[in-house]
């Protein structure tokens, strides 16, 4: 088992034992095999070039609704940078405006977006936006170092969808945190709530490994980029307060069974689509490329632990906790 493979998993089930509390879940324990020094070269996480600009560290909290009606311009620059997705990794990350995940982008339905790709790295990438109907020889085709890109599609559909790199190939651009979320808010706009938005990713130990990428394990998993963030900094609510989350999992290639330890969803749109609405759910699949919208109202002030209920993932930090104060 890789060295920070072992430390994320001894972390990762601490916390989540810490986080349960009622001993829901107990990992297995960490092998205490000492490997050999050829396979701990072997299977040492890549680290980042120190000389590598650090990433901006993506904001949980969904964007402000914008005006209705209106041509919503995004540029994207992508860039390289480094960012310490799990304690003692500060691996390379491909980026959108320097964060991973990239920007959440938020407009109406019916809204006109206008993408500006602009790549300053020395690869060719793209941009895939699941939320478009437009063809993607046109929209989503590479672009070469130095060069930029202009699109639009109408956001006729609503809900919460996936973006990311399509450029060949597309499983390395997506490991390595070429993705984001765009909101697509119903025309008829949604109630007063609580807003976060938690995308989960999992993340390999060499950026330029394909066939780790196809057949490992990942070395540790996330909300947001980076393993348990929202333990020692959890999210916040109020008793009685309606939280709604946008969940998106763009992989690349887990699927997240997100659930809520301590409440049951109130209501679950798939896909974020007020017409795939469904009650009372405990637990629900997002799968790779996929998304959905979580709504649930707590009463009693605790700490709620938020995790992929597939737990080998949750002890590799697709875990956070929501913090309900009186």
């Amino acid at each position: 088992m890789p060295k920070l493979n072992r430390i994320t998993r001894t972390a990762g089930a601490l916390l989540v034992g810490a986080a349960l509390l009622a001993g829901c879940t107990k990992a297995a324990p960490a092998s205490t095999t000492a490997p050999s020094a050829q396979d701990a070269k072997k299977d040492q996480p890549v680290q980042a070039d120190p000389s590598l600009k650090p990433a901006v560290i993506a904001s949980p909290e969904a964007p402000p609704r914008p005006p209705q009606g209106k041509t919503v311009e995004v540029r994207l620059t992508v860039e390289k940078r480094s960012l310490e997705v799990a304690p003692g990794w500060k691996r390379e990350v491909w980026t959108y405006n320097g964060q991973v995940p990239g920007p959440t982008i938020r407009v109406n339905q019916g809204d006109t977006v206008k993408i500006t790709l602009v790549n300053g790295d020395a690869t060719s990438h793209s941009i895939d936006f699941h939320a478009a109907r437009i063809s993607p020889q046109a929209a989503f085709k590479s672009v070469d170092t130095g060069k930029d890109l202009t699109f639009e599609f109408k956001a006729n559909d609503p809900g919460v969808f996936d973006y990311h790199c399509g450029t060949a190939p597309a499983l390395m651009h997506i490991a390595n945190g070429m993705f984001g979320a765009i909101i697509v808010d119903p025309a008829e706009g949604r109630s007063p709530a609580r807003e976060y938005v938690l995308v989960q990713n999992e993340w390999y130990r060499d950026p330029m490994d394909l066939k780790d990428m196809e057949y490992g394990q990942p070395v540790a998993m996330a909300f947001n980029g980076i393993a348990n963030q929202y333990v020692d900094k959890p999210l916040q609510a109020r008793a009685g307060e309606r939280v709604r989350l946008y969940v998106a999992n763009p992989g690349p290639n887990r699927f997240s069974a997100f659930h809520v330890v301590g409440t049951i969803f109130d209501r679950l749109e798939e896909d974020g689509n007020p017409k795939n609405a469904a009650y009372g759910v405990q637990t629900y699949t997002v799968p790779p490329g996929g998304a959905s919208l979580f709504e649930t109202t707590i009463q009693e002030p605790g700490k709620y632990p938020v995790v992929t209920h597939s737990f080998a993932d949750a002890t590799l930090g697709a875990l956070a906790v929501l913090e309900v104060t009186p």
